[in-house]
């Protein structure tokens, strides 16, 4: 039994370690929505091998283990065989999209080799439930402790390995267990010498490797996003680096380096400079675009120029802000940047190139997450500059289905405000301006402010060019009208003050806008999502009312050109979802038939399914229950868990692995205190709901307890907050397996199928609950989920014992 409860860690490990790495590899060779779509879908898989062994149940005999080595070996085969395999697959993502027949049958090649390593991986797990019902207790403590570790295993083997690599690692982890199970004289000793040297063969590469760029095995990219794909193939690429929250490419231009986040979803750029500030200065404004890429890039700093001017950068990237405050005379800079290994590229790589602008005496350069760094700090400054600052990150974000903005939201706003000194200047450019407006003027408005119109300027392309980064002002104290006037030549070419603080007649946001609450007619109105994003609903960028088209602005309902512009762009031609919802479409299309597959075939088929036993419909609803309970849980307090960590990847790592583990440990523990069908079965329900309705009810103030500790504090208090939910709820899985294990052969496993069908249900349904209705009313959701389980517990109990 030791090495059947070491062997479920070792794959449960693998198994989330693989699954966490495709979803960064497909965030850079795809989109990440589209990441989250695949990988999502592929997840389906893992609980179809409940369904299969319920149709077809492994005969549970003296050859078990044996039978259990080969399906790890031929995991860690699939694993091993994705790199290769896709690769060769002629796969174009744009091809997909306009329903190519060529390439969606490599698309469809590419599900199923991306499924059958899951499959089987979901078969092993599967397989040892069944067999071993009156021990999941202790080896349900097993399967998640090994998920929770595996959850924090890939981190520090991106950057030497990258998560291609981290496949051949799983393949090694795979085949080392095998050797465990197996049996004989032979497989023992060479299955592990075999894992061994899978495991190593991308950490020779690493470190054999001439250059960044060729240290990694890469999957072949399937779009092209920023040129970065034809940047490849024509070699230009200068250095390669997989940081742990984004893969880093520096791309020679010839003008410039090209620095791309997660294969050019998003870019930054280093220009060449000599370090004279004084010359750059008087050069301007016509050396703009070989310095800066805008005008927009300095304006703050040109406003405040020469003033001794405390400055903090939020998204440093290349350093053109930091180049711009230094120019205009700034005395201190924080410059601060999320993925470390953008930071060494300008201290260190590229400081001979840039200037040394990130070596300067003046300039502080820090790796972390703009608001957690502001929470540490009681610094007030002149300027705070965020220029077109987020992460592309699946992982960064906890969920690729849609993407939180936690640095546009109201409460950002306000940390913002509270961190500028009395005469300081907030500039962000960001897209949809309009929303911008409401965000903060929310915040203004919650810090007891009046008269913001005053306080704001905007500037943006003019009709009928699209701008992605107009140019948002706010000072806290108002601006004159000569001041005003003075800005609105300041620009050259087609830039434009479209939101004039004097002129109501020249803006297209009425004074509601700016009033902190927007009413519901004008809501209704506005053909997008305007209203202010607050952190129990982050998601500023996800702006789709309705479906359609816009081919112009639409003043009357203040919609602009560019959002108007951004919204029509999301649908490619002769397509009919806009991307920006595909994906949510898509997977729930996809969550009805897989459903109607795990309930219908076993039903029709399977022993299980067709002898009546007593609580069959209530243990399914049961198991289903607690796969999309749990996973609703686990991604609300990701999200929720940003606002104290701070960090995005701390955040992720904290919370899933502090799930995982309490859950683990809840197990461990339930078969200790004795609980089952027959006693103390109320507990984990009751302990669940609690859990949940306490964290609700003071998460806030015990947030502001622990805003200005350190991290590792921060990280420590959420873990002891997530500790209470997630232990109970690992009480609920065993003893329902306990409750089902006398009944016909199968019913484990179809227990399982649709334990793993709800988890990927509840996941997509966590994202549409806390778009509509915040993150707060989904735990609640989540709390009567468990509830409902536990009337269906006592369903299952009450006619068991009828009969």
């Amino acid at each position: 039994m030791n090495r059947i409860a070491l062997s479920l860690f070792l794959i449960a490990l693998t198994t989330l370690m693989a699954e966490l790495a495709l979803v960064r590899i497909f965030d850079v060779i795809w989109y990440s929505n589209k990441a989250y779509m695949i990988i999502t879908m592929v997840m389906f898989c893992f609980g179809l091998a409940g369904v299969q062994q319920s149709l077809w149940p492994m005969r549970q005999d003296g050859r078990l283990r044996a039978k259990l080595a080969g399906l790890t070996f031929f995991f860690g085969l699939f694993l091993l065989a994705l790199l290769p395999a896709i690769n060769s697959l002629p796969l174009n993502l744009a091809n997909i999209q306009a329903s190519s027949g060529k390439d969606l049958a490599a698309f469809a090649a590419m599900y199923l080799l991306l499924s059958a390593p899951f499959f089987l991986s979901g078969l092993f797990f599967t397989v040892i439930f069944s067999a071993y019902a009156k021990d999941i207790q202790r080896l349900y403590f097993w399967d998640l402790a090994g998920a929770a570790l595996g959850c924090l295993i890939l981190i520090p083997f991106l950057p030497p390995v990258g998560p291609a690599g981290a496949l051949f690692l799983g393949g090694g982890f795979c085949w080392i267990t095998a050797g465990l199970l197996a049996e004989g004289r032979l497989w023992p000793k060479l299955l592990p010498l075999l894992g061994i040297a899978a495991a190593a063969i991308p950490f020779v590469k690493s470190f054999t490797a001439d250059n960044s760029a060729d240290r990694y095995f890469e999957f072949r990219h399937h779009v092209s996003k920023r040129g970065v794909l034809e940047s490849i193939a024509a070699e230009t690429v200068e250095v390669s680096h997989w940081d742990a929250i984004s893969k880093i490419d520096v791309i020679n231009t010839g003008g410039a380096k090209h620095v791309a986040y997660d294969g050019g979803t998003q870019s930054s750029f280093i220009y060449p400079f000599d370090g004279d500030y004084a010359k750059l200065r008087a050069s301007l404004p016509k050396a703009t675009t070989a310095n800066f890429g805008g005008q927009n890039v300095y304006l703050s700093h040109w406003l405040k120029q020469d003033s001794g001017q405390e400055v903090l950068i939020i998204g440093a990237a290349g350093g053109q802000e930091t180049k711009a405050a230094l120019t205009f005379g700034a005395k201190h800079v924080d410059a601060v940047e999320l993925v470390g290994f953008v930071v060494k590229i300008g201290k260190e790589l590229y400081k001979d190139y840039n200037g040394g602008i990130f070596n300067d005496p003046r300039v502080t350069a820090h790796v972390d997450e703009g608001r957690s760094f502001l929470r540490a700090s009681d610094k007030k400054y002149d300027i705070i500059q965020m220029y077109s600052n987020h992460t592309s990150s699946s992982v960064a974000a906890g969920s690729g289905a849609m993407s939180t903005t936690y640095l546009q939201t109201a409460e950002a706003y306000i940390e913002y405000f509270q961190h500028l000194k009395p005469d300081g200047i907030l500039q962000i450019n960001h897209h949809v301006y309009p929303r911008m407006v409401t965000t903060a003027a929310k915040a203004w408005k919650d810090l007891g402010r009046a008269d913001f119109r005053r306080h704001v300027l905007v500037f943006q392309a003019k009709d009928g060019v699209r701008d992605n980064l107009p140019t948002l002002l706010i000072r806290m104290t108002p601006w004159t009208k000569e001041e005003v006037a003075m800005l609105e030549t300041w620009f050259w070419g087609h830039t434009k003050l479209v939101e004039h603080p004097y002129k109501k007649e020249a803006s297209m946001l009425s004074d509601e806008f700016y009033s902190g609450e927007l009413s519901n007619a004008t809501l209704d109105l506005v053909p997008f999502r305007a209203a202010a994003a607050t952190d129990n609903r982050p998601y500023f960028n996800f702006l789709r009312k309705e479906w359609g088209r816009y081919n112009r602005a639409y003043p009357e309902k203040y919609m602009d050109y560019s959002t108007a512009a951004r919204l029509t762009s999301q649908y490619t031609e002769d397509h009919i979802l806009p991307s920006d919802i595909e994906h949510l479409v898509v997977v729930s299309a996809a969550s009805l038939l897989f459903a109607l597959v795990f309930v219908l075939a076993p039903l029709l088929l399977s022993k299980a399914g067709r002898v009546r036993w007593p609580g069959k419909l209530a243990s399914l609803g049961y198991f289903s229950c607690l796969g999309g309970g749990f996973i609703i849980v686990e991604l609300v307090f990701i999200q929720i868990f940003m606002k104290l960590i701070g960090f995005p990847l701390h955040t992720y790592s904290a919370v899933v692995f502090a799930m995982l583990i309490a859950a683990a440990l809840g197990s461990l523990c339930s078969g200790k205190m004795g609980i089952s069908p027959q006693r103390l079965w109320l507990l984990p329900f009751v302990g669940t709901i609690l859990s949940v309705l306490f964290f609700i009810a003071v998460y806030p103030a015990y947030f502001n307890q622990f805003l200005a500790f350190s991290l590792w504090s921060r990280v420590a208090a959420a873990v002891l907050l997530i500790l209470p939910a997630g232990f109970f709820m690992g009480m609920c899985f065993p003893l329902g397996i306990l409750a089902v294990s006398r009944q016909p052969e199968g019913a484990v496993a179809w227990a399982w199928g649709m334990n793993g069908l709800f988890t990927v249900i509840g996941g997509i349904a966590s994202v549409l609950i806390s778009i509509y209705l915040g993150f707060n009313l989904t735990l609640l959701c989540a709390a009567l989920i468990y509830a409902l389980a536990l009337v269906l517990f006592m369903r299952m109990r009450e006619q068991e014992a009828a009969v």
